[in-house]
């Protein structure tokens, strides 16, 4: 359904691979765009390139599938969301992980209703590791807010819901090489809306579980390999009464509680996380809607509207950190 016609890169030996023997090799992505025969671009340069060779391509009058992070700003996503719309091109977030069998087995459960009232969800990605590459640069628009924590904001955002939540944010630079921060310790909040904690630290050599899904009939934890769940039918249980009278033999109250409980195992290898290679199924996904959106014009699954939201949030972050955006395309 895609076949790889032209590779740009500016190491030379980058510039072509085993797997794509007929690729054109070409120094710089504006050589790229021009080529007629290259109908979509692939955007997976430095962090602080994406948004600016996005519009590039866009205004080149070709199809557009953008790496994490989806610009830096919502400025930089309004601007490719206008090149897009007057280019006539579908502009494509690569947000493969809403596709993780994982997030869509909570989500379901969650939307389910069985465990009640959701009041508070835990997204955690931890490791134990240093990197000392360009995604620790700051001028290269590295670090891990914008490196792997768009994959966690896309999940809490779609658990949070409509509306704007309330961001509150720290981030440290520990095992890093560089000054980019490699834990992210992220709160979202609203009214009438779960506490959202979204962490991704590389200093943790005891991984937590990936999801904690706190309800007022029961809860849910695990990680990409298997999850549980369990909760209570209340319509089942005796109707309690606030009871200011001293019970007899000086206890505290309790009750016996009857659970229901369950779990899940995915179909196909899960993503093993941050740093690891990703698993298939999520991203062969994507590229099929991908497909059915420039071929079939089928409404894009993930678009750079919704997407446009996280940014929002990643921004903020951003901003309540002092940590300064890069300046310029880093040529």
């Amino acid at each position: 359904m895609f076949d790889v016609v032209a590779i740009a890169d500016f190491i030379p030996e980058r510039r072509s691979h085993e797997a794509f023997p007929n690729a054109k090799p070409y120094a710089s992505a504006e050589a790229l765009i021009a080529d007629p025969n290259v109908e979509m671009v692939i955007v997976s340069t430095f962090n602080s390139m994406h948004a600016p060779v996005a519009r590039m391509a866009l205004k080149g009058g070709k199809h557009v599938l953008c790496e994490k992070p989806f610009g830096f700003t919502t400025a930089d996503v309004d601007s490719m969301i206008a090149e897009a719309k007057a280019a006539g091109k579908v502009l494509q977030p690569f947000q493969q992980r809403r596709f993780e069998e994982d997030f869509q087995k909570v989500r379901s459960i969650i939307r389910s209703g069985i465990l009640g009232k959701i009041s508070y969800i835990q997204i955690c990605w931890d490791g134990f590791g240093r990197r000392w590459d360009w995604q620790t640069s700051r001028q290269y628009g590295g670090g891990q807010l914008y490196n792997n924590m768009p994959h966690l904001v896309d999940h809490a955002m779609e658990l949070f819901g409509d509306g704007e939540p309330k961001v509150q944010c720290m981030v440290a630079s520990s095992l890093s090489i560089g000054p980019a921060e490699d834990e992210v310790h992220l709160t979202l909040t609203g009214k009438d809306k779960p506490i959202i904690r979204a962490e991704l630290m590389a200093t943790n050599p005891y991984a937590r579980e990936r999801w904690c899904v706190c309800g007022t009939n029961g809860g849910l934890h695990g990680g990409t390999k298997k999850l549980e769940w369990k909760y209570v039918d209340w319509s089942k249980m005796p109707k309690r009464v606030v009871d200011m009278t001293p019970l007899e033999g000086r206890v505290y109250c309790s009750e016996k509680l009857e659970w229901t409980t369950d779990s899940w195992e995915p179909v196909t290898a899960a993503d093993a996380g941050a740093g690891a290679k990703p698993a298939p199924g999520p991203t062969k996904q994507l590229y099929l809607s991908l497909y059915d959106a420039i071929r079939k014009g089928t409404p894009q699954l993930i678009t750079a509207e919704a997407v446009r939201r996280r940014i929002a949030v990643l921004e903020q972050c951003y901003k309540l950190n002092n940590i300064p955006f890069p300046e310029g395309a880093i040529l």
